[in-house]
């Protein structure tokens, strides 16, 4: 990590200018209070990305077991006329991988139908697809999650009304699907 830094010291020594980058002709150590500045920066960055990850996805501990909450995630989406396509087992992905100890984990393809045809028409053909993807997974502390992408939340980020809309209705149809199943 040492290594690391000294080479952004480096380079940012370099963009500062040619009178300033000849004085540092050698990589120097940081000092223990760059260091800190440094750690700092890189703490915030993480908190921040954390943030982005927890309103893009929604991720609940889920009411029944994990085959049970396969199961009706699966029953839930056809019963509402949902498409539902492959699952993929990412635990034997993770295990081939080499990954001994992953718990289990299984990705299903289902969304509202018709919902990327409606974002589509909404966006004017801009709008990227949504993934449509539900993960239900054991966590290390025994318990069954679901995750999903949470459309709802990503709604409010949308500048043009349509889209929005769109997204909003969306996310209320995954949300009447996965009310019951989650805490």
């Amino acid at each position: 990590m040492a290594k690391r830094l000294a080479g952004i010291l480096l380079a940012a020594t370099l963009l500062a200018g040619p009178a300033q980058a000849q004085q540092a002709a050698a990589p120097t150590q940081p000092t223990p209070e760059q260091m800190k500045q440094m750690q700092a920066m890189m703490q915030a960055r993480m908190q921040y990305q954390m943030q982005m990850m927890a309103l893009m996805f929604d991720v609940r501990p889920a009411r029944q077991g994990y085959d049970a909450t396969l199961q009706a995630v699966k029953a839930g989406a056809a019963k509402r006329g949902w498409p539902v396509g492959e699952e993929q087992d990412m635990q034997a992905r993770l295990q081939q991988a080499g990954v001994k100890d992953a718990k289990r984990m299984k990705v299903v393809a289902t969304c509202p139908a018709q919902a990327n045809e409606r974002l589509a028409r909404a966006s004017g053909g801009k709008a990227p697809p949504l993934p449509c993807r539900t993960t239900v997974y054991e966590g290390k502390d025994g318990k069954t999650y679901l995750m999903r992408m949470n459309t709802a939340n990503m709604a409010k980020l949308m500048q043009d009304p349509a889209v929005a809309k769109t997204m909003a209705e969306i996310g209320a149809e995954e949300e009447a699907l996965y009310r019951d199943l989650v805490q």
